[in-house]
């Protein structure tokens, strides 16, 4: 049965088995530095009970070092983590192996007065030791988990900005869009409104035919309204499996309501396929898609007429890439540095977001981003994504 060590640091340091000076002078140097380090330190025997602290431990976790000694390392964990500790140390016991050994882990732990907080953790093996201890270094990362949380709700008001800005510009295409069926929706309401006045018999079907196309034009501006709401709407990222072709149509659609796109045909050359899925944020998608149809837009101001291009092929089983191809004059060498900084444009009035929007967000899919010339001149952007598989043997990945 394993005997805990319950020596404190300064009981070690002060015992007659320290031996001579030189060897006490060189305990209390290992010891001073066990205390400075801004790691918790903490050695365990093989059943987790807690034989030595450092003080940076008793900071941590608002412990005195008596409360630590001899009680089970458990009392720092949240009850979602004690099981997963103590099957660790159950297998150690059972098959003299350590699955945890070298591997460092971020995880919860728990303080005296039970507030949670992450922390990364690394086990080692104490070796040449009088019986089996382990020593977990513990580093709290609470301040580097906020800041990921403040970068991330950054970056979706940062998305969200540039969507908005998006839609400023896309308003006079918007009311070309919706006057459009509400002018067709005036003309045959106008035209029921004249056969029902009219002083013979009113013919039921020929009332009907004006009204069904009443119906049919208010679908088409709730269409409308439909897909930018859904484009400019605010919410945390999402992820979902997604039909990717027909997310490519939509946001085509969506494209077309710029005015600057009557001067611009759009030309898809989607490679055959069975159904394409990907695991995604669709909204966001869509984002990356539509700013890169823009910019192509943007590119052509002086080639009127000339189409944009956007291609799909698979670059391997499971990666997909989509590419929009403008006939424009290119990107210049001293710009091509730059194309994805934040604030960078080579635009009058772009805020030099877009991009580095784009690229935060394909990256967030685990995909890639890029764009190279295209010959005799125009420019190719290009981003990848990993597709959605299914597989009999591995299931859904």
């Amino acid at each position: 049965m394993e005997q805990p060590h319950k020596l404190t640091l300064t009981q070690l340091l002060a015992s007659e088995d320290s031996g001579n000076q030189a060897i006490k002078d060189a305990s209390a140097q290992l010891i001073s530095l066990f205390n400075a380090t801004p790691d918790a330190f903490i050695i365990i025997g093989q059943t987790g009970v807690i034989e030595l602290v450092n003080s940076t431990t008793q900071t941590m976790f608002l412990y005195g070092e008596q409360d630590l000694l001899g009680k089970n390392i458990n009392m720092l964990m949240p009850d979602s983590v004690k099981n997963v500790h103590d099957g660790y140390l159950s297998a150690y016991l059972q098959t003299g192996e350590s699955s945890i050994i070298g591997k460092a882990r971020t995880l919860r732990a728990i303080k005296s007065n039970g507030q949670e907080f992450p922390i990364f953790l690394s086990v080692g093996k104490v070796t040449n030791s009088s019986h089996t201890q382990f020593i977990g270094i513990i580093s709290d990362i609470s301040e580097q988990e906020n800041y990921q949380a403040v970068l991330v709700e950054t970056q979706e008001k940062l998305a969200q900005a540039t969507r908005l800005s998006a839609m400023g510009e896309l308003a006079a295409g918007i009311a070309h869009q919706i006057n459009q069926p509400l002018a067709a929706i005036s003309s045959y309401a106008q035209a029921s409104k004249r056969l029902i006045n009219s002083h013979r018999t009113v013919d039921i079907k020929a009332i009907n035919q004006p009204l069904d196309k009443i119906f049919e034009q208010a679908l088409r501006a709730n269409e409308v309204i439909n897909r930018l709401r859904t484009l400019v709407k605010r919410d945390t990222a999402q992820r979902e499996k997604v039909d990717f072709y027909p997310l490519i149509y939509a946001t085509v659609h969506i494209a077309k309501i710029d005015a600057r796109m009557r001067d611009h045909e759009i030309e898809l050359d989607l490679e055959e396929s069975q159904s394409i899925k990907l695991y995604a944020d669709p909204i966001q998608i869509q984002q990356v898609l539509l700013n890169l149809i823009r910019n192509a837009v943007d590119a052509m101001k002086q080639e009127k007429g000339m189409p944009i291009q956007i291609k799909c092929r698979w670059l391997s089983r499971k990666e997909i890439e989509v590419s929009v191809m403008d006939f424009g004059e290119g990107i210049n060498a001293d710009a091509s540095i730059g194309v994805f900084t934040p604030f960078f444009t080579t635009k009058e009035t772009g805020m030099g977001m877009g991009l580095s929007v784009c690229q935060t967000i394909i990256h967030g899919h685990g995909g890639r981003i890029y764009y190279r010339s295209k010959k005799p001149k125009g420019t190719i952007f290009s981003f990848s994504l990993p597709v959605f598989i299914k597989s009999q043997n591995d299931g859904e990945k």
